[in-house]
């Protein structure tokens, strides 16, 4: 018996061409994500998702009405993924947030992207390809405590200079992953190597039972 998506996925979205694209995707409609406008739906509409994924490039003060509710689903068990380009400094529990450039293009450059997966021994890598975490990003994360970064970016030097990419199962009841990367926009618009794999699996990997199942 395999693991079978989770019943109720919120995506919120705020109806940009590359939002409306990726809901409207034939691969992803086994999904049946229920779309929730940031601007015109009601925050109580994720009480009962079992899944929110908060799609990238939200308008701030659009998300901000709906940044309690979004944590309040943690604290029940809810798995939320936050992509990119969303101000997590400012609602996600204990995370800084810093720019930094975008170096969109280093396959074609040649220069080293500075991307280096971590934690080679956690489940999630059942889930993410290299190809599907390592192609650019918004600016770097520093997790809270006990949350797991599966990428991070080095300095020129080689010193770790934050995570792109992290898990937190430990500061609630809930799963979060934030990435700063914003695979639902190039996903929907057609471009960028690598956002298409990270959006399906970061999608997989949140409407996969936590628990064990048996045949």
């Amino acid at each position: 018996m395999t693991d079978s998506p989770a019943r109720s996925i919120v995506f919120l979205h705020g109806g940009s061409h590359a939002q409306l694209a990726t809901l409207a995707d034939p691969a992803l409609a086994p999904y049946r994500f229920r779309p929730v406008h940031v601007r015109t739906g009601a925050p109580a509409s994720v009480a009962d998702a079992e899944v929110i994924v908060v799609a990238d490039r939200l308008r701030p003060e659009l998300l901000r009405r709906w940044t309690a509710d979004i944590l309040a689903a943690l604290d029940r068990g809810a798995t939320v993924v936050v992509f990119g380009v969303n101000t997590v400094q400012g609602w996600v529990p204990g995370v800084r947030l810093a720019s930094r450039p975008t170096v969109f293009w280093w396959w074609r450059t040649g220069e080293d992207h500075r991307l280096r997966l971590c934690a080679p021994d956690h489940p999630a890598w059942g889930f993410f390809a290299e190809r599907a975490v390592i192609w650019h990003y918004h600016g770097v994360l520093e997790p809270p405590t006990g949350a797991v970064s599966l990428v991070d970016l080095h300095t020129e030097d080689g010193v770790r200079d934050g995570s792109i990419l992290y898990l937190d199962e430990q500061s609630t009841p809930g799963r979060l992953l934030v990435t700063t990367m914003d695979p639902v926009y190039h996903h929907g618009s057609g471009f960028m190597p690598g956002a298409t794999q990270l959006l399906y699996s970061a999608l997989y990997w949140a409407t996969t039972d936590r628990k064990k199942k048996t045949c």
